[in-house]
């Protein structure tokens, strides 16, 4: 008689981890997918700021322009695959900080060179669940001092 009751007690067992599985599925997966997002957009954005810096070594040589800036980035970005719509913005400050006009054709020796790159990130997620973005506007800036 209690191999019988034992036998009912296993059983009847069986459905309550079914639901308690149920209700922590969502959240781990949460987690789970939360963290390869981090971790694409992390990666993302050391590559972005890898180009702005490329960008910004080509912007502080004497004689470049800021065409020569951005076929760097374009350069830069294509060939570590990242794919979209990025923008490239370069200004030129002297050493007071005030910003110069002419940009890079007016850069003198001491002023820096800031490049800042706008990447818009595709979050997988955001296609998932209601409410979140789908995409996210990632930045990269780096500063060089022209020679």
């Amino acid at each position: 008689m209690s191999h019988v009751r034992e036998v009912e007690r296993r059983h009847g067992r069986g459905g309550q981890a079914v639901v308690e599985f149920a209700l922590i599925l969502p959240l781990f997966m949460l987690l789970v997918f939360g963290t390869l997002e981090f971790g694409r957009a992390y990666y993302d954005m050391h590559l972005i700021t890898n180009a702005a810096r490329g960008g910004a070594r080509i912007g502080s040589l004497p004689g470049k322009s800021s065409s020569d800036v951005t076929s760097a980035v374009d350069a830069s970005m294509n060939a570590v695959g990242l794919q979209g719509p990025w923008t490239t913005a370069v200004e030129v400050k002297d050493t007071n900080g005030t910003v110069r006009t002419g940009g890079l054709t007016a850069a003198q020796e001491g002023d820096t060179v800031t490049v800042t790159v706008g990447y818009v990130f595709s979050v997988f997620s955001g296609h998932i669940l209601p409410g979140v973005s789908s995409t996210l506007t990632l930045r990269g800036r780096c500063t060089f001092r022209h020679e």
